[in-house]
């Protein structure tokens, strides 16, 4: 773990909150990078804020400092918009957090750009350490199709699945669905190849709706997947690594019951959308497969600091549906939620991310010195 500043009288890391971005989920971010803000060790750490804009531009915003004192955490999409009068002109990342003035990126950006490995190389160009999972972890991890075929090489149980080439779905549209109906039948789930929060997502119910599910779907990439519909409990289950040591240990298991049809995006982030229950109410023997399960997705694809796997207990059985390398981190995500069940309050479970990453450059910078 790094050196306590109190103690020390060392100069406190100057952590950059990396927040916003072009995706969808750019709210999402916004809201849990303020919450990053004011939970984070001032005593240990000197924040900056950045926000990302959609044209990848990168904005400081100190008038956000000020939310750090704010009674409670914002609601998503509750973020203030940036003015002229309490903003500084854009930078390129180059210009922003490349000239000396970051020790660590803190990422808090979801979806493509920010999840998906880009911002990750960005950062990796400038030599400056950040949190959470490398490059090729996160490009796996955001590509559906990817981790599944990675994951089931490694013994992963799936749910049935269909993959569809949206570059080939104007000619094959008929081919497609009667593989769909021989395959997994319906009511099926069409969702984007790379995309999060449930974004795109549709449940269909009959053959005459998988043309315009897909087709919504394509409009976030050009791979889609049509999933069989399971019926039983939904769950996750977070894992956070050791900052002393690196071994990666799973978190109390989550169920999560959407009072819509199902996990959508409102239902994740609308207050009272959803009932998140922590211990999940499942046998022991399942919450110890589901726990094993995530933790052996995070190894299969490389994660590092954190990872949160989604699964679904159907007809007895755990299946993975996906991994999440920068879980959410508002105030009702689920990360949080798990973490605090094991004792992790939210400045606590900050530290340790941080932590995390300073141990991870610790480690890259002794094997340079060695060659």
């Amino acid at each position: 773990m790094a050196a306590d500043p109190k103690t020390t009288g060392a100069k406190r890391p100057r952590v950059a909150i990396l927040m916003g971005g072009p995706s969808p989920e750019r709210d999402v971010s916004l809201a849990g990078g303020v919450q990053v803000l004011q939970a984070i060790d001032r005593t240990r750490f000197d924040a900056l804020v950045y926000e990302i804009t959609r044209e990848g531009k990168f904005l400081p915003r100190p008038d956000l400092l000020r939310l750090a004192g704010a009674a409670g955490p914002p609601e998503v999409g509750g973020v203030p918009t940036a003015t002229g009068a309490t903003t500084m002109a854009p930078h390129g990342i180059g210009e922003t957090v490349g000239d000396g003035t970051v020790d660590l990126a803190f990422i808090v950006l979801h979806g493509p750009y920010g999840e998906d490995g880009t911002i990750q190389g960005l950062l990796e160009l400038l030599g400056i350490p950040y949190t959470g999972s490398g490059v090729l972890a996160s490009a796996l991890a955001m590509d559906k199709l990817r981790s599944r075929q990675i994951g089931m090489a490694n013994g992963l149980p799936f749910p049935r699945f269909v993959t569809v080439d949206g570059g080939a779905w104007p000619g094959n549209r008929l081919e497609v669905a009667a593989q769909v109906a021989r395959d997994l039948g319906f009511p099926c789930v069409v969702k984007p190849n790379a995309q999060g929060s449930s974004v795109g997502v549709s449940i269909v119910g009959t053959e005459d709706a998988l043309t315009p599910a897909v087709e919504r779907a394509v409009e976030f990439g050009d791979v889609v997947l049509v999933e069989e519909y399971l019926r039983g409990t939904e769950i996750t289950c977070a894992i956070l690594e050791d900052p002393k040591t690196g071994i990666p240990s799973p978190l109390p298991v989550i169920e999560i019951v959407p009072k819509r049809e199902f996990f959508t995006y409102e239902a994740k982030y609308t207050p009272g959308g959803s009932e998140e229950i922590v211990p999940a109410r499942i046998s022991a023997v399942q919450a110890k497969q589901a726990q094993q399960l995530a933790l052996r997705a995070h190894r299969a694809l490389g994660c590092e600091g954190m990872s949160r796997t989604d699964m679904f207990i159907a007809d007895g059985k755990v299946l993975v549906l996906e991994l999440n390398t920068i879980p959410g981190l508002t105030h009702g995500s689920l990360l949080p939620k798990a973490a605090a069940a094991a004792g992790i309050d939210f400045t606590a479970l900050v530290s340790r991310i941080v932590d995390n990453a300073l141990r991870r450059q610790r480690t890259r910078q002794r094997r340079s010195r060695g060659r």
